[in-house]
């Protein structure tokens, strides 16, 4: 009997098609290929494809994929047939381009955009192009200046500052004029002088174009040396001035320092990047850190042709918190002043490439791997070319793996705020281990190390932002790590940086793991900082603790959960049983019921999280209905910190959960998290964990109500006739103001609510700070502060949109001089 119509298998007789057991063809993939590996993974444009699957790519697939890979390996190494690479590379892009033009212009793009380490070799390769036919040229440059502009109404900082680098290459590749970079240039400048030129105009915006012009002239200044010195000198000048100025009202800001023991320089690196600029140009503008072609084929790009580009226009309306500017690289280990300039020059490439390559972790890991490549003789050691890499001495030469790491955490690290989300650079992290393990992974315990040594000086935020970085980090690798270099902090005060940094860091682990494995990794010494037992409930209603009374309701509620009882039936026992005792008054009873219903709920949902959110909705009327007043949402939110106590997860989810459903309001939170009782913990972690949820929560919906109306008030004035079903326009029109006027209605009530708890957390923080008995002592006043700066920082936007409320209400003559500084400083920040 033939059963292979059942299973899938081919009919008849003939050749057996391979399929698997479930009838499905095979696929022809390599056993050791994975499923991520597919030509296009990589590159945003994508990459050329490799041809359909079903059979050989024709010609011209083949043809653009080898044209595509040449483009894309070119330059990976400072060799001698570097030459002799970019001009076979040039003559034969040039007698593709007219069949294959599309992709030769895609992957030059998308080369200079997420290759930024070797901008270098492909504005030589412009220029050979360009060199060859002008009309190829042309269209290179229309292209980029095109890309330029898209990035720029988009507001892509980090790719317009690798596209302006791009471009001052090319005055040196004789492509464009150095005319056409000034313009360039000036465009960007012209926002930060005054109209009538006496007066610098110093604002986030114009911070973050001075870094990318700055940045430009770093590469492009030894051609506008030559063609066009005195421009040179004016902007250099016009770049001094902003410094100068933007030094003048920042210098008391201490917002945006990592380090409390730095010198404060606000939330930019231009101070130093002036400083290397004018040792720059006290060396001829020569950059010997990375290898610039152009020189090779001097002769030859003489002979081009220059060509122009159109004006810029640059953005409007953009939000001042939009803009970006780096701040300066952190020197985890100590390298010599006199290779500033080198280290810099290295360290902004690497920045480039971890923020050009974002969406992808495995290619980013990848290329940060060769941006050595390009280096000149002698300009950085590197480990993994070491016969024995601990003789590397940092102190004396730069160490190409300290630099990157040291970029990876500055990134991470960077205030007000990161550019990317913290995952990325754990992610980051872990393939760049997994590519080279052993001598990663001791960069990145002494980079860490080096940190940990200087925590009483680090920001609160920064604190947090690491112990996150380092458990997932760790998890990757398992959970191992040298503890003993840390067994001291057992010893220490319990809220000491050093201790809360490993006690935090370790809970993180056994949420990854569990808590016996985490124990087998530390020394004795280091027990305590763990918890004894598992992370479980707090239940107050046990029988131990009750009377009989007591005993008989909570007997009755646990029976009828216990059984699938409804809200209702949970509520006609508490009515019944509380009813009855005659001794206290109704508030008194309503508290109580309260109390008893959320620990039963709470317990019917302490297994898991889903049993949790599951209990949570099923019981979520007769919450809302004890919630009644704002001591009520009070009472049930310190219920349920009191029965988590000794399990933080499980407390900030709960809560969050209530706040979804409005059993409790984001201001209950605020005043939970602010009672007295938490005097002496502000060092607690999970704390400033739920507050950061609850607030991100209510902007998060004030985000989505505004799209919401915008495309309420879009349908509202579009006229849609149906010639088909005609409709009564007035009828149409009124439904549709309806609408918005709806949704205008809820956004302008979570608009209030949105002040209220910017309002109400600020208020709390300064309260607390002013106050003699707000904090425990010194370490605990400290650890309150820096959480007062992380919101500050964080939600600026709010705290200035609020400002006179809050001069108002909360920066009154109580309010401490230390919290009113943090206020200007803030204001600061967003201007």
């Amino acid at each position: 009997m033939d059963f292979s119509g059942r299973l899938g298998g081919s009919h008849g007789s003939g050749a057996r098609r391979d399929v698997d057991e479930f009838g499905r063809e095979r696929r022809n993939r390599p056993h050791h290929r994975k499923p991520y590996e597919r030509p296009t993974r990589g590159f945003r444009g994508g990459r050329p494809s490799m041809g359909g699957r079903g059979g050989p790519p024709d010609e011209a697939k083949e043809i653009e994929s080898r044209l595509s890979s040449l483009i894309i390996k070119v330059g990976d190494k400072n060799t001698p047939t570097l030459q002799n690479n970019l001009d076979a590379l040039s003559v034969v892009l040039e007698k593709d381009f007219t069949k294959h033009e599309a992709t030769v212009l895609k992957t030059l793009r998308q080369c200079v955009l997420e290759l930024p380490w070797k901008v270098t070799v492909y504005s030589t390769l412009a220029g050979l192009l360009n060199a060859k036919n002008s009309e190829t040229g042309a269209k290179v440059v229309a292209l980029m200046h095109a890309v330029l502009r898209r990035e720029l109404s988009a507001g892509n900082w980090g790719s317009v500052k690798v596209l302006v680098r791009f471009f001052a290459l090319l005055v040196d590749a004789n492509a464009i004029s150095a005319t056409m970079l000034l313009a360039i240039l000036d465009a960007f400048l012209k926002p930060v002088v005054s109209d009538n030129g006496a007066e610098i105009v110093v604002s986030a915006q114009n911070s973050c174009y001075v870094f990318i012009v700055a940045s430009a002239l770093l590469w492009g200044g030894r051609a506008l040396k030559q063609h066009a010195p005195e421009e040179l000198a004016a902007r250099l000048q016009t770049i001094e001035r902003y410094v100068q100025r933007h030094s003048e009202l920042n210098q008391d800001n201490a917002l945006a320092a990592v380090f409390h023991d730095a010198q404060p320089k606000g939330t930019n690196i231009l101070a130093y990047q002036l400083g290397v600029l004018r040792e720059v140009a006290e060396a001829e503008w020569k950059i010997d850190a990375v290898f610039v072609p152009n020189g090779m084929f001097a002769s030859e790009l003489g002979q081009a042709t220059q060509h122009e580009v159109p004006a810029l226009e640059l953005p409007t309306g953009l939000r001042s918190d939009s803009y970006y500017t780096p701040c300066e690289f952190l020197q985890l280990v100590p390298s010599p002043a006199e290779l500033a300039v080198r280290r810099y020059v290295l360290q902004d490439l690497i920045a480039d490439t971890i923020s050009q390559l974002e969406g992808n972790r495995k290619d980013c890991a990848k290329y940060l791997m060769q941006v050595h490549g390009l280096c000149g003789e002698d300009v950085c050691s590197i480990m993994t070319a070491a016969q024995h890499p601990e003789d590397v001495d940092p102190e004396t030469s730069l160490v190409f793996e300290y630099m990157m790491v040291e970029v990876l955490f500055t990134s991470l690290m960077q205030l007000p705020e990161g550019p990317y989300r913290e995952m990325y650079y754990s992610s980051l992290a872990i393939e760049l281990r997994k590519a080279e393990p052993q001598i990663l992974a001791n960069v990145f315990e002494t980079a860490v190390e080096n940190i940990v040594a200087r925590i009483s000086s680090f920001d609160v935020e920064c604190i947090n932002r690491l112990s996150n970085w380092l458990a997932v980090y760790l998890g990757n690798f398992g959970f191992q790590w040298d503890w003993t270099k840390w067994e001291g902090a057992a010893e220490e005060a319990e809220s000491s940086p050093r201790r809360r940094f490993v006690e935090e860091t370790l809970l993180k682990l056994i949420r990854l793991s569990y808590l016996d494995r985490i124990k087998t990794q530390l020394p004795e010494s280091c027990l305590s900082l763990v918890p004894s037992k598992t992370p479980a409930h707090n239940f107050k209603f046990t029988v131990q603790s009750m009377d009989e009374r007591t005993r008989e309701v909570s007997v009755a509620m646990g029976r009828c959960l216990k059984n699938k009882g409804t809200a209702d039936q949970a509520m006609e026992i508490l009515q019944t049983h509380y009813s009855q005792w005659s001794d206290i008054d109704e508030e008194t009873r309503q508290g109580l019921a309260r109390e008893m219903l959320v620990e039963h709920v709470l317990l019917l949902g302490s297994k898991t999280f889903s049993h949790m959110l599951n209990a949570i909705e099923k019981f979520m009327p007769a919450l809302q209905r004890f919630g009644d007043s704002p001591e009520a949402k009070l009472q049930i939110a310190k219920v349920v910190e009191d029965f988590w106590l000794k399990n933080p997860q499980f407390c900030a989810i709960t809560i969050d959960k209530l706040v979804n459903y409005r059993v409790i309001d984001p201001t209950t939170v605020v005043a939970m998290l602010f009672d007295a009782s938490h005097v002496g913990r502000w060092c607690m972690f999970h704390l400033w964990e739920i507050l950061r949820n609850t607030v991100n929560k209510v902007n998060m919906r004030v985000v989505q109500l505004q799209g919401r109306l915008n495309a309420a008030q879009a349908a509202a004035n579009a006229i849609v006739v149906d010639d088909a079903e005609p409709s009564d326009p007035q009828q149409q029109q009124k439904q549709q103001g309806e609408s918005v006027e709806h949704v205008e209605s809820v956004l302008e009530q979570m608009l209030l609510e949105q002040r209220e708890v910017v309002v109400l957390t600020t208020q709390r923080f300064v309260q607390l700070l002013s106050a003699s008995d707000g904090t425990a002592d010194e370490l605990d006043r400290a650890w309150l502060m820096g959480r007062f700066k992380e919101f500050m920082r964080s939600y600026r936007v709010q705290i200035v949109a609020n400002a006179q409320a809050l001069e108002n209400q909360v920066f009154t003559a109580d309010a401490s001089q230390d919290t009113r500084q943090v206020f200007e400083n803030t204001r600061m920040l967003s201007t």
